[in-house]
């Protein structure tokens, strides 16, 4: 897609997603809203292989650290409150 054309279809998408939107949302996040949903093929490609590594990997047991383990580090580490 050339460039003049992208531009366009943002715009066309960006306008969209504004009459519609129930708040209004910043330019990065339509601009990523935008390009997840007119990936390439190979960047649509990378992800599913993005995606499927982390699946086996979770599957193999090596998964990582629990989601609520890191979540903690952030709250400690940047003094958030705990929810209750």
């Amino acid at each position: 897609m050339a460039t003049q054309e992208q531009i366009d279809s943002f715009y066309r998408f960006a306008t969209e997603q504004l009459k519609n939107a129930g708040k209004e949302k910043t330019v990065d996040e339509l601009y990523d809203q935008w390009r997840f949903e007119h990936q390439s093929p190979d960047e649509h490609q990378e992800n599913v292989a993005a995606i499927q590594g982390a699946i086996d990997d979770m599957h193999a047991g090596d998964a990582g650290r629990d989601a609520d383990e890191i979540i903690a580090k952030v709250r400690n580490t940047y003094h958030f409150p705990t929810p209750e």
